[in-house]
């Protein structure tokens, strides 16, 4: 599974956002990490370490890279287009076990597990 991660402040508080390839079930995933302190009425599921699961959807395997950029947009959470480009790549190559930290600048860095 490949995981792009990007961190920033949603409503003043620090958030993770997780957006990847599944390899083996082959369906992109998106998680919006936080803190407990922050409750967001877009939430889906009240949860103290989520403000967002693809696993909280009815269908959680069945969503491209637009719904997830949709997700986002509900929430007002910008992310760089870089996330969404090299994991449009993990999908075609069927990549898997890559962990990638982006920057709000585009740029990002690999850290193979």
């Amino acid at each position: 599974m490949s995981k792009h991660h990007f961190e920033t402040v949603h409503k003043g508080y620090p958030i993770t956002v997780e957006l990847g390839w599944d390899r083996p079930m082959r369906y992109f995933f998106l998680v919006i990490h936080k803190p407990a302190e922050l409750i967001d009425s877009a939430m889906k599921v009240e949860c103290e370490d989520l403000l967002y699961s693809n696993w909280h959807e009815e269908d959680p395997f069945g969503h491209g890279l637009d719904y997830y950029r949709q997700v986002l947009r509900h929430f007002h959470i910008d992310v760089p287009e870089s996330m969404f480009t090299e994991v449009q790549q993990d999908y075609i190559r069927n990549v898997g076990n890559r962990v990638v930290k982006h920057k709000a600048d585009g740029s990002f860095t690999e850290a193979w597990p």
